[in-house]
């Protein structure tokens, strides 16, 4: 099994370097007060991990943000009906690319802000990252450098808590006090 995974995870890797040449979106810097529209990717597969994210989701409608979240299931759930847009192991093809009709659209948004609150590097996600016509990315470090613009890396504490409060901080710090210099 293990083998096999390497396969698909270098064919995976081939198949977006292939596809990143063409995509050219338009990246700009961005925080958090001055994105009107942020999508969130997010491993769905704990509930604890799921409130936490829909709650923040929540937060940021209330503060009238246009939110859209999309959930990874790492597990082959048939007919469960959430609230949001899911995909899971079933809807990616073997190079690990989600193909359902719900990623295919979520990455086409041109969303100002895209974060991806993972504890941790999910395949499927970093690829939604990589490929999204967002304005600006942030998600959790990898090696991966091309997936996002800002990455942040995990402390001792590894929970998904600790994580978004880490987003929120240096989201908030990214602001900026000064205009630019006259020319």
């Amino acid at each position: 099994m293990q083998f096999l995974e390497r396969i698909r995870l270098r064919l995976h890797r081939s198949f977006l370097k292939k596809e990143l040449p063409a995509h050219k979106p338009q990246r700009a810097s961005m925080y958090l007060d001055n994105a009107s529209s942020i999508g969130i990717l997010f491993d769905g597969t704990e509930k604890a991990e799921r409130e936490t994210v829909l709650d923040y989701a929540e937060q940021l409608k209330k503060a009238g943000k246009k939110v859209k979240v999309l959930a990874f299931f790492n597990n082959k759930l048939k007919g469960e009906s959430f609230a949001f847009a899911a995909f899971n192991k079933l809807q990616m093809d073997w190079a690990l690319r989600p193909n359902s009709r719900e990623a295919i659209e979520f990455r086409e948004q041109p969303f100002d802000l895209l974060l991806n609150l993972t504890k941790s590097t999910i395949v499927p996600l970093d690829y939604l990252a990589a490929l999204s016509k967002a304005k600006y990315r942030v998600g959790p470090y990898t090696d991966q450098t091309f997936c996002y613009d800002l990455m942040i890396e995990h402390t001792g504490k590894s929970d998904l808590k600790n994580f978004l409060q880490q987003v929120i901080f240096y989201m908030k710090k990214m602001r900026p006090n000064h205009e630019a210099a006259a020319a």
